[in-house]
């Protein structure tokens, strides 16, 4: 079984609704949880799974404008309150920040790697 992961990804926007759905269908084919910022920009999609390298190949294809794998790393336990397989569609970076909230940890996660705050371990 392949390691669980965490996928942080910044676009300059996300409006076709054609890639949104390609996005929604590896999400399931892939057992990953998805969380996507859409509309204006920016466009932020937040992934964890064990089949999230293989969502991002996915991902990665769409050629989306102004791509940022902003992190990608190994995780221990899930972080995000939605089952593998589901995908939440938000439209404001508002929204965005108070879905997250629902768990601290993420939130923190999400706010450093997005570049709002410093983390711990930054000087």
């Amino acid at each position: 079984m392949a390691a669980l992961q965490r996928i942080l990804i910044r676009t300059h926007h996300m409006t076709s609704r054609k890639k949104i759905l390609t996005i929604t269908k590896a999400a399931k084919r892939f057992s990953c949880a998805v969380v996507l910022k859409t509309g204006g920009p920016p466009g932020v999609m937040l992934a964890e799974g064990e089949g999230a390298g293989e969502w991002l190949e996915v991902v990665r294809k769409l050629r989306y404008k102004d791509y940022h794998l902003l992190r990608r790393e190994d995780v221990k336990a899930r972080g995000m309150a939605i089952e593998p397989g589901s995908v939440v569609e938000l439209t404001t970076m508002k929204d965005l920040g108070a879905f997250l909230e629902g768990s601290r940890e993420m939130h923190t996660w999400w706010r450093v790697h997005m570049g709002y705050t410093k983390g711990d371990d930054s000087p």
